[in-house]
């Protein structure tokens, strides 16, 4: 992504705010942000966090009337355009969290393009 920006991020449940939650026993949270591309059409396909054992991509879908989480390989982000990662759609996972995230506390995640540049993301822990 060319001139790449992230011009919003946090952490956490709706609305961008953070909750400590299970995920099959493990503390994990997810991180949202919008990321702006400035430049040709790419996605992002890795994510890494130290807060974390696990970082992957996600998505929601609606399976069999029941929304579901789901890992993605990759999250297209359109030639000068921009995409929402949010509740109910778009996220980093955060799984196997490494210890408490506060209120207030800031998160480094690191994201890689297809085209191999990464962005270092500075996402704001938010309370549900």
């Amino acid at each position: 992504m060319g001139n790449q920006a992230t011009p919003m991020a946090g952490m956490g449940g709706d609305g961008g705010h953070s909750h400590g939650s299970e995920y099959g026993n493990t503390a994990a949270s997810a991180a949202y942000m919008v990321l702006v591309n400035n430049g040709a059409t790419d996605a992002i396909v890795k994510a890494e966090s130290d807060v974390a054992k696990t970082v992957e991509l996600h998505n929601v879908v609606m399976e069999n009337n029941v929304m579901q989480m789901r890992p993605v390989e990759a999250i297209e982000v359109p030639a000068n355009g921009q995409v929402e990662l949010k509740p109910g759609g778009f996220h980093v996972m955060l799984i196997g969290l490494n210890r408490d995230l506060n209120e207030g506390d800031e998160v480094t995640i690191k994201l890689t393009t297809r085209s191999g540049k990464t962005i270092e993301v500075k996402a704001l822990v938010r309370k549900q």
